[in-house]
């Protein structure tokens, strides 16, 4: 990809025309001494870092509020290249979802989908690699994107990043994705075991303090007898019917034994009293009257006789009324009695049925009491399943983690001389700007148990600059843009924040590289700078190096000096992030 405009609908927008389709292209932030201090004004504001998020917004970045909000109306259209074939890509800040490609309205997923199809060969099932996730080392597009020289894209997922640069390096890919998908299923069956240890049914035996065969045996007979009972189970449709009619027998016999038992303990009163015989003779009284000396007249024992004829007659008139009575009570607690046996008939005879005849409620809780020890007998059992699972998907792991381990090592030394081909490049850039300094790509097998399946880094090793860093960032994509792979990016473009904190000297060393290596590959570089940045270059380069390197190469200049020098042309404060 070669950029050559960036256009806009709006009349205001200054056209940034990229002049050189092959060697540098310079926009610069230009200050207006005469209007501020030339010490103190800035020059944030007037469109760099804009123009960096315009073009990542013209090729697929996420939609921005803020271009919405303050640009309503607007649209903006880059052209470009790639292979030799022009494209135009035209978005508006309005219906951000379309991006319209020569003339095609994409969505923004297509569209992406589209210039990673063009731009870089990504094998299938590799999710983390796209258009958005690789653009990034070409086109720095955030701040961020210049602290480390391997994350433009600042993610926090080793792996991602490792997987990116493996990508762009030329490196099999494959065993990185390899080792971080062996680590993601022991890592997933870990969490199962931890899954098992907060259940309240396993915790006991996932701490070894019940025996999960054992259990399992006891509840699978627990089952077979369950099974057994329902299967002989006989729902009686009058269950309830019976049950209240045996409730009633069963309350109409206590009352007959609670009426027997009172009954008979009549009987037993009344045989008491009959055989109690309180009257005295008439003789008696007499013989008790004689030996007291007492005679009796015979009107007198003339009453005696009659009084005691009476009293002998009541005597018979109560026997005769108690042995009555007891007779009535004798016949009844036989009644009683017949009806009682009876009713014991009847009751043995429904709880008889019922025991034979049950209930539907009683059925269901059976039901629901096999279901769920059917139910922990299976959780038991998956338990046990997961456990040699596990035991045997670690030891599988395990030797996967170690063969890997021994593929990866035979594969790094089949392409020490490839990797040794692109560390002397990044060091022999290194060595322009730090000669002295002991620099390239370091890469080594990582054989610890993680997700990252190579140590690599690259290293300047020096303390006499500040922008060491950012000097790393600039050998390193010039690097991944010469020798790189999977790729058919022909440009790099660099924010001013790349030359910040870097000395004036490496500054000028720089642009003589990118003019250098660039040029001489048929390749594009475009970078924004400060017009300080331009003066000192000045001074460190030679007239004829400045006038080759940096004059005719100067493509659009940005003013601050008032609205429509800036780069839309108008005065719009608004936060973004290309």
């Amino acid at each position: 990809m070669q950029l050559i405009s960036l256009k806009s609908n709006q009349t205001s927008f200054r056209p940034v025309l990229f002049k050189n389709k092959v060697g540098l292209n310079i926009i610069v932030a230009e200050q207006n001494i005469e209007e501020a201090d030339y010490k103190k004004n800035s020059f944030n504001g007037v469109g760099k870092s804009l123009l960096m998020a315009i073009i990542q917004f013209c090729l697929g970045s996420s939609k921005k509020d803020s271009f919405k909000n303050n640009l309503s109306g607007w649209e903006f259209i880059l052209d470009f290249e790639i292979n030799g074939n022009r494209y135009e890509s035209c978005r508006s800040a309005d219906k951000q979802n379309i991006i319209r490609l020569n003339g095609e309205n994409l969505k923004l997923s297509n569209f992406n989908q589209k210039l990673g199809e063009l731009l870089f060969d990504i094998p299938e099932n590799t999710s983390s690699l796209s258009f958005r996730a690789l653009f990034p080392f070409f086109y720095r597009p955030r701040r961020g994107s210049f602290l480390d020289f391997k994350n433009p894209n600042t993610l926090k997922v080793d792996y991602q990043i490792l997987l990116a640069n493996s990508f762009l390096l030329g490196l099999d890919i494959f065993l990185v994705k390899e080792k971080q998908e062996l680590k993601a299923e022991k890592d997933r069956i870990k969490d199962l075991l931890g899954q098992l240890n907060s259940d309240p049914v396993l915790k006991d035996f996932f701490l070894g303090e019940r025996d999960s065969e054992l259990a399992t045996q006891d509840l699978a007979e627990r089952i077979s007898g369950l099974e057994s009972d329902l299967l002989s189970f006989t729902i009686a449709e009058d269950y309830y019917d019976i049950k209240k009619d045996a409730d009633e027998l069963k309350r109409s016999i206590s009352k007959l034994q609670n009426e027997i038992f009172l009954l008979e303990n009549q009987i037993s009163n009344i045989q008491s009293s009959l055989e109690t015989t309180p009257d005295i003779s008439k003789e008696k009284i007499i013989k008790i009257y004689e030996e007291s000396s007492v005679n009796f007249s015979s009107e007198l024992k003339k009453s005696l006789e009659d009084l005691n004829n009476f009293y002998s007659q009541i005597a018979k008139n109560r026997i005769k009324r108690l042995s009555g009575q007891k007779q009535e009570i004798i016949r009844e607690v036989e009644q009683k009695k017949e009806l009682l046996k009876k009713s014991h008939k009847q009751f043995d005879e429904k709880l008889q049925y019922l025991n034979v005849h049950q209930a539907l409620d009683v059925f269901v809780q059976l039901t629901n009491k096999l279901s769920a020890l059917k139910a922990e007998k299976e959780q038991i059992e998956n338990y046990q399943k997961l456990l040699k699972e596990y035991h045997s998907t670690k030891l599988t792991i395990d030797k996967k983690f170690l063969e890997a381990t021994a593929n990866t090592e035979i594969y790094l030394n089949d392409v020490k001389d490839f990797v040794k081909g692109i560390s002397d490049f990044f060091r022999a850039l290194a060595k322009s700007f730090y000669p002295n300094s002991v620099a390239g790509l370091s890469l080594s097998n990582n054989e610890n148990e993680n997700s990252i399946r190579f140590n690599f880094d690259a290293k300047i090793e020096s303390d006499s600059s500040d922008g060491i860093s950012n000097v790393k960032i600039f050998c390193y994509d010039l690097t991944i843009l010469l020798l790189g792979q999977n790729h058919s990016m022909s440009s790099i473009f660099h924010d001013s924040r790349l030359l910040d904190g870097i000395d004036p000297r490496q500054i000028a060393t720089l642009f003589k590289i990118a003019n250098e290596y660039i040029t001489a590959n048929n390749k594009q570089y475009i970078i924004t700078m400060n017009q300080n940045h331009i003066d000192e270059l000045r001074v460190q380069l030679s007239d004829n190096e400045f006038d080759t390197i940096v004059s005719p190469n100067i493509c659009h200049i940005i003013g601050d000096d008032k609205p429509e020098n800036k780069l839309l042309g108008i005065q719009v404060d608004m936060k973004y992030e290309a």
